[in-house]
């Protein structure tokens, strides 16, 4: 029973509620306050998906496969194949005219040039070799050479000789991807 203390007027009514017993309350089932049932769940779960597969496969299963004619001895070996093609060309002749194709004179000059390229120089002959071999391991043609420059030695890593201008581009490629800033230059 709720108690109104707004109401109470006297000490008395206090007392008698207090005298009076309380009646116990009933406490509920703990199994009726289930909010998942796994039984449950798991049959809804499974008619869901029967559902599913049924509505998308269903179609699919319900259809008549159509019926293929009856094999004869017309239609049990395919028609030989004729190629018309190489008779129809046989003795036809394709007229091209080659000058749109042809190379510049001042290109077929830079055709037959030989390049060097100047991958980096040392004055340590032990660095010129590491890098020299790096670039042998690259597939890239090098070699070390020596030269005099105010009094000092230094040792120049020279990839080369590379025939045509595109190939010396390539080179120059591959180095500048090993972060090596070369120096390209042709001998006539």
């Amino acid at each position: 029973m709720p108690k109104d203390f707004a109401g109470r007027t006297s000490s008395s009514a206090r007392a008698s509620s207090r005298k009076t017993k309380r009646k116990p309350t009933k406490q509920a089932n703990p199994r009726q306050r289930v909010l998942f049932h796994g039984p449950s769940f798991a049959t809804g779960a499974l008619v869901g998906a029967a559902i599913v597969i049924l509505t998308a496969y269903g179609p699919e299963l319900l259809q008549v496969p159509e019926s293929q004619p009856p094999l004869t001895e017309a239609n049990r070996e395919p028609p030989p194949l004729e190629f018309t093609f190489p008779d129809a060309l046989q003795n036809s002749e394709v007229k091209a005219d080659p000058e749109p194709y042809a190379v510049p004179a001042e290109q077929r000059q830079n055709l037959d040039r030989i390049y060097n390229i100047q991958a980096a120089s040392f004055r340590n002959k032990s660095d010129a070799d590491q890098l020299r071999a790096r670039l042998l391991l690259e597939n890239l043609p090098a070699r070390t050479a020596a030269s005099r420059v105010n009094g000092q030695t230094w040792y120049r890593v020279v990839v080369g000789p590379i025939t045509g201008r595109l190939d010396a581009d390539r080179a120059m490629t591959r180095l500048r991807e090993q972060g090596l800033s070369a120096i390209q230059f042709s001998e006539e």
